[in-house]
């Protein structure tokens, strides 16, 4: 892939330019004018972006990257910032603060952020100037450090443009990948937390039908809710990796219908997952459910966050997680079309699994089925529900108990069936479903410790149905709008 087809957007003229020049100048004299004491400073910000087209969605993440970590590092200097202004137009998005605390704020200032452009990330794609109230600049060099070198090799930049060492397209190259590759981390790192963050709210909902939570350890004797927390430690780094994987396949053009590639490409992330799990926890298996559908999720939500516009060109939504969910479920499809082939390659005279057992005997394909589908229980049934308790004035704990039960009502749970059998598990499925189609939430909440006693006294834990509570947490933190589910 070219990275310059990453750069879509409108070329500007040099007229344009000029005129960005000019307007850029006459806000900071306009700003300068409150700006008459030694205490305060101002603050220019904008991108060093090299060619005609200065605006498209890397750019668009690298400025807010970049307005986040100059509030961040005013903040620490415990300066206030007395005026904001901010441009957002073709020829670059720009923004100016004034600043005030004691003496010398300009040159403590440009300390600070000339630390910034060296540090960050980013940081040689941003150009800070502070300027004093006289409105004189206050150079790298008057505070020890040396001048600006090329983004392509160790020379002074100034030496490289004047000299036109490297062409426009090496130096876009460059730019491309530097944002590429910050947006890949930060997002991946962003959707990994969430994951663990999702698990965290799984085990912490009380009270939970035999199944570990705050109250108890439900219908378990080899784990309590300290064995969860060590095994999302352990897992979240498969959860960045799945996500980034994902992202790398959509950014090298993977198509929609190489998909289930990218899923062959996690299978053994997940494997050494599981391996990390039972090391973290003592060989007890806690999130073996979470490591296949949590990381198809991930996967598929970095997938679809880098897509293709009508003209071909690459673009980002990253604004929000939540744009990538309408097309989630069918990208999770299209990744396991072939997931099926899994059951017919089973020996049928030895099911290694639970799983596998009862696929054998009764046909139930559990997980892998509700994976298969795109989570259809998920999308079209839980996380409706349980944005419909919230809405109703219900707790996330309230929503996430909730929520739940009707997971045990409507889901082949593969955990429920291995410890009670089919028939009772069929049962509990049929009397509960009935139970719930005309229960008030207060109703069904009520009824939790009644069954929460039926269950561990039976050793029966729908273990399947938390992992699919666990990814309804996960939807609600990535921030997903309700409307479009509704």
């Amino acid at each position: 892939m070219n990275h310059t087809d990453l750069c879509s957007g409108t070329p500007i003229t040099l007229d344009q330019v000029l005129d960005a020049r000019e307007r850029r100048a006459a806000i900071q004299r306009e700003m300068l004018k409150d700006i008459q004491r030694d205490n305060t400073a101002l603050i220019s910000f904008t991108l060093n972006i090299v060619g005609p087209i200065k605006v498209f969605p890397y750019t668009i993440l690298a400025f807010e990257a970049g307005l986040e970590a100059i509030r961040e590092c005013l903040l620490w200097l415990e300066a206030d910032i007395t005026a904001f202004r901010e441009v957002r137009e073709v020829t670059g998005y720009e923004a100016f603060f004034s600043v005030k605390k004691e003496s010398g704020l300009a040159r403590i200032c440009k300390t600070h952020l000339t630390e910034l452009e060296e540090t960050h990330p980013l940081g040689r794609l941003f150009d800070i100037d502070v300027l004093m109230p006289d409105g004189t600049k206050v150079s790298r060099e008057s505070l020890g450090y040396a001048g600006r070198t090329c983004l392509l090799c160790d020379r002074p930049a100034f030496l490289c443009g004047r000299s036109r060492t490297h062409t426009a397209q090496e130096l876009v190259e460059r730019e491309i990948s530097l944002m590429r590759d910050f947006f890949v981390e930060r997002f991946s790192v962003h959707i990994g937390l969430l994951m663990q963050k999702a698990l965290f709210y799984e085990v912490n909902t009380t009270l939970k039908p035999g199944l570990v939570d705050l109250m108890h350890n439900g219908a378990h004797t080899d784990m309590d809710r300290y064995t969860f927390r060590d095994s999302a430690y352990a897992l979240t780094s498969y959860f960045i990796e799945v996500t980034r994987q994902g992202m790398e396949f959509a950014l090298k053009e993977g198509k929609e219908e190489d998909l289930p590639e990218l899923f062959a490409s996690i299978r053994p992330l997940g494997i050494a997952a599981e391996t990390a799990m039972k090391q973290a926890t003592g060989g007890v298996n806690t999130h073996k459910g979470m490591i296949f559908s949590g990381g198809i999720l991930c996967c598929a939500l970095g997938y679809d966050m880098v897509s293709r516009d009508a003209g071909g060109s690459f673009r980002l939504k990253y604004a929000n997680p939540g744009d990538a969910f309408p097309h989630l479920e069918a990208t999770v499809r299209q990744m396991l079309v072939h997931l099926p082939d899994d059951f017919q390659r089973l020996d049928t005279s030895h099911a290694a699994s639970h799983g596998e057992r009862l696929y054998r005997q009764y046909g139930i394909t559990g997980i892998r089925g509700e994976a298969h589908l795109g989570f259809p229980s998920l999308f079209h049934m839980g996380y409706p529900l349980f944005l419909r308790v919230l809405a109703h004035g219900g707790s996330l704990n309230e929503a996430g108990c909730i929520t739940l039960l009707h997971y045990m009502a409507e889901t082949e749970d593969s955990n429920l069936i291995t410890r009670s059998g089919y028939e009772t598990a069929a049962k509990i499925r049929r009397e509960l479903k009935r139970f719930l189609e005309h229960a008030s939430y207060e109703e069904q909440l009520a009824v939790l410790p009644r069954l929460d006693d039926h269950f561990v006294s039976n050793h029966i834990s729908p273990g399947g149905s938390a992992d699919m509570l666990a990814l309804t947490y996960f939807l609600y933190f990535t921030g997903i709008l309700p409307c479009r589910w509704d």
